[in-house]
């Protein structure tokens, strides 16, 4: 997966379209944390993924949408969490701020920008410098 591409065609589509903000999309198990299926999580980050979702987090023009099949409780744990550590999610498996239009239902299917998540492609072992690079790359 070439996630500084990724990166760059969106802000590139940005840019060209006039928007405010790209959407990004961000798995939780052996993405952002070692896989632990265990009742209590352990918050064991991947390297450098903390570092750049912190970064992801403080941009204004990135809304940063927690995507994850865990239960409703484990996602507000996961919030908080994150928070704490200085990781700020605006949404969980939804995106309410992109309307449907003539052409495109977003009722069944959240809009984002890139996707994060090691089931894309995304090698949560290495690939988190690159976020971090294309953040610097584009601004």
């Amino acid at each position: 997966m070439d996630i500084k591409k990724a990166f760059r065609n969106a802000f590139n589509r940005k840019k060209e379209k006039g928007w405010d903000k790209i959407y990004v999309i961000v798995d939780i198990h052996d993405t952002i944390l070692h896989a632990c299926y265990e009742n209590e999580e352990t918050f064991d980050y991947l390297p450098n993924a903390k570092e750049a979702l912190q970064k992801l987090s403080q941009r204004e023009d990135i809304c940063l949408i927690l995507w994850t099949s865990c239960h409703k409780q484990q996602i507000e744990n996961y919030m908080t969490n994150f928070a704490n550590d200085g990781i700020f999610f605006n949404y969980a498996n939804e995106n309410p701020e992109v309307e449907d239009t003539s052409i495109s239902n977003f009722s069944d299917k959240l809009y984002f920008n890139v996707g994060i998540d090691d089931k894309f492609g995304f090698d949560g072992d290495s690939d988190w410098i690159n976020v971090i690079e294309a953040l610097e790359e584009v601004f």
